[in-house]
Order: structure tokens, then sequence, then C-alpha cells
């Protein structure tokens, strides 16, 4: 199978080399703006090379392409690769407004051709377990999830913000596990490191019964990338970096204890569980499931309308922050 790679920058450069390992799966070139950069890639990879995606995909004719441009050129150059009866894996966000999404998944439709919203975390080993336990039941009814996603400025920015950039991951993410989405967003934040984009943002989502928190920003100096999750059985938590999850098992019962000992076996010691994971790289799973989803005809793990319901979320996020005052969804 024919595939190609739109844009090599940081990200660009890892769907090249996950692409080039893949088995029945051909390069046949990249695109950049960048010629000196681009040219190197190409070489490292033993593939063509194009300045113009355009020449790129008219040229090689690739049944497939991963788009990893700039936010702000995510609808033009879909739209060019699906008109052509190209599929396409754009890197999240979709798009950088609801219209163009919808826009989108409407040709995709209409061409019949995939259209998958590169939301990586959703690949993650320790996510796809996460959901898992929970379908299963495993922590019974959930009451909240708190999310921390955060670290330094990447360098590679150039036409987003924290929230379209981290906290989408998470949007995301938490209406995965829950299989429905928020009623209502609050957010606050603001810009510590330049004037120019939000830097870090809190955001609370309600959905009536439990509630979520989400904390991104490009200002601590550690990299943390968790999320926790409480239930009436049980609670987890998850590192996405380690693909690390731990489970806690509730020690509630009837009765105060009778000593400081007896407080400190039943709360200072929790059931605790480490469910191990075969380490696996998250984008290499969601190029596979594009590469499955084109040739088997298939869904994809992550479905349009999901990447459509992230801009809508995150365009909320932002707006909350704007106007400081609590967001109402609709849906449409």
């Amino acid at each position: 199978m024919k595939v190609a790679v739109i844009g090599v920058g940081a990200m660009g450069r890892n769907h090249v080399r996950s692409y080039s390992s893949l088995h029945g799966v051909r390069l046949v070139g990249v695109a950049d703006v960048n010629e000196k950069q681009g040219r190197k890639i190409a070489k490292s990879y033993h593939t063509r090379f194009y300045t113009r995606y355009l020449d790129l995909i008219e040229t090689e004719k690739p049944q497939a392409v991963s788009i990893v441009v700039p936010t702000s050129l995510h609808y033009q150059v879909s739209m060019d690769c699906i008109k052509r009866g190209i599929s396409v894996l754009v890197e999240k966000p979709l798009t950088s407004t609801i219209g163009e999404a919808k826009k989108l998944v409407c040709e995709a439709k209409k061409r019949k051709v995939v259209l998958l919203a590169g939301h990586i975390e959703r690949y993650n080993p320790v996510i796809v377990k996460l959901q898992k336990l929970i379908n299963s039941g495993e922590f019974g009814d959930i009451l909240s999830i708190v999310v921390k996603r955060v670290g330094l400025y990447p360098p590679r920015i150039s036409d987003v913000n924290v929230v379209t950039d981290l906290a989408v991951h998470d949007l995301d993410i938490i209406c995965s596990l829950l299989g429905k989405t928020p009623s209502k967003i609050y957010a606050r934040g603001g810009k510590v490191l330049n004037n120019k984009r939000i830097d870090h943002a809190e955001i609370f989502l309600d959905f009536n019964r439990l509630s979520c928190f989400i904390q991104v920003n490009w200002i601590t100096p550690v990299k943390i990338r968790t999320l926790s999750i409480t239930g009436k059985k049980g609670y987890a938590e998850i590192d996405y970096v380690a693909q690390k999850l731990d489970i806690y098992k509730s020690n509630n019962n009837t009765g105060q204890p009778a000593g400081f000992q007896e407080f400190l076996s039943k709360f200072g010691s929790p059931r605790k569980e480490q469910i191990r994971l075969k380490g696996e790289e998250p984008l290499r799973l969601e190029l596979e499931d594009f590469i499955q989803a084109v040739l088997l005809k298939r869904p994809t793990l992550v479905t349009p309308e999901e990447g459509v319901r992230a801009v809508i979320l995150s365009q909320a996020v932002l707006k909350s922050i704007t106007k400081n005052k609590p967001i109402i969804l609709k849906y449409p």
C-alpha cells in the first residue's frame, strides 16, 4: 500500500519513521516547505521529496497520507487529499474551526475514504486497558476524573495554544472513557510566557452527576502526563509516558477503627494492584489502525465525529476563558 507524509517537522518525522517500519506499506514520498529538512528526511528513508504537497499526491498517487502541518493548514491540505480519493490521517486537532471539521467529515463520507483525527493517546495501551476496566464495571459508577498534562513550552509550536495542543487530548479521552459528553464547561487560563497564546488553563467539565478537572500548561519545569479516576468501587492512576496503571480497591466498611494501628491498616496501606502492560508505541498502533481501516474498509478507533467533538469542546474551553464564564454545550 502506498503512503505519504505531508509535513516532516518534529512529529512528521515520527510518522515517516513508523511507516517505514510497517509491513506491507511503501512510503512513496514526503513533502515539506522546508526543502533542506525535507530532503534530509527523504534521503534518510530512501523516498522522494517534494516542496509542494499537490505535486506529491498527483505524481505518486498514494492511497493514504499523514498530514502533519500547522493546524491552520489542516483543512485545506486534508480537503485537497480527500477530494482526490485519498484517505487521511490528520494530526489533532482535526481543524481550526468547527465548521471546517464538519465539512471534512461530510466530504470524506461522500468520497468513501478514511478520515482519522490523530488523537494518539487513545491508542496508548494504558488508556485502552483503563477503558476495558471501566466498561467491565471494575470501578463501579464513576464519580470524577482528574488530569494533569504539563511541561515546558515546546519550540515546535507555531499556531496553536495550550488548549488545542494539550487539553484537546484529555477532552477527547474523558468523553471516550465515560461514553458521554459534558453539559457545561468552565475554564480559566492566561498568558504567562508571552502575549501570543494561552499557555496555561484549568478546565472543569460538568457531566451532571460527575465532574472532571483538567490542568494543562507549558510552564511546569517537569513533564507530567497523568490521569486519575475515582469510582464507587475503587480508584485508578495512570501515567501516560511510563504506561503505568495502578488500581486501588475501596477499603470502606462500617465502623470506626479501634486505634491508630487499625487506622493505618485500613487507610495507610490500601489494596493496590499494578497492572503490567506491554510497552508499545501509540503512534505505531495508530498508524496500523489507519492502514487496516483503509485496506479493510472498516472504522478506525477514533471516529471522524469524535474528531469534530474534540474541536467543539476545545473551542468551548477557549470561549469560557475569554468570556470568564461557564459555557453551556450544544451538540449538532
